[in-house]
């Protein structure tokens, strides 16, 4: 299982990134928690549902004028997936760019994302799943 798990993972930022922002909400449980870096900014400390999963992206990718993100490994924790993604953006009105790695950790049930944890470093998510560097 632990393998289709990064597949699907996989897949899920292949299609993000042909502009295929629905691809989050068919991989994700009905009741999925997303939980984001505590350092992110106007973010809640927990979103709830899909509701609470469309409030995240709404707040997340409206403060960029452009934004990607590219996975550069997808690490098999079980039924966990650990994702270290390079993410670019652009704030034009600030003229902030960013291009930084950050990392994510996706539990599934089911073939459906039910838990989504982003991290502020790499060893805290492996940390968090039980791996360490």
């Amino acid at each position: 299982m632990s393998r289709e798990n990064v597949e699907i993972i996989r897949s899920g930022f292949e299609a993000v990134a042909e502009g295929d922002l629905g691809a989050w909400f068919r991989l994700a449980d009905p009741d999925i928690r997303v939980i984001p870096r505590p350092a992110e900014p106007d973010a809640a400390t927990e979103y709830r549902g899909l509701d609470g999963l469309m409030e995240y992206a709404v707040n997340w990718y409206s403060q960029w004028d452009e934004y990607e993100s590219e996975p550069v490994e997808i690490i098999d924790a079980g039924e966990q997936v650990v994702v270290r993604a390079r993410e670019r953006g652009r704030v034009e009105r600030t003229g902030i760019e960013v291009s930084e790695d950050f990392s994510h950790s996706f539990r599934l049930r089911g073939r459906k994302v039910v838990e989504w944890r982003m991290y502020d470093s790499h060893a805290e998510a492996l940390e968090a799943v039980g791996l360490s560097e």
